[in-house]
């Protein structure tokens, strides 16, 4: 099980683990993959990274939320 500090900070374990992208950056990245047009052969991928970004996003907003 995971403690999260006020300051970001997830200690599992005996490890800490402070995520490495800002809500910003989370948002430019998901804006970019939507705005850039792919090939047929890259969707599958192109879903599968933006699947990923929106759970870290969803979880930096919930963080953020929690936080003020």
């Amino acid at each position: 099980m995971a403690l999260k500090t006020r300051g970001g900070i997830n200690i599992v374990g005996k490890e800490a683990y402070v995520h490495p992208l800002e809500l910003e950056d989370l948002e430019f990245l998901i804006k970019m993959i939507a705005n850039t047009s792919h090939k047929g052969s890259d969707i599958g991928m192109v879903i599968k990274v933006t699947e990923k970004l929106k759970k870290e996003y969803d979880e930096i907003i919930q963080i953020n939320t929690q936080k003020s």
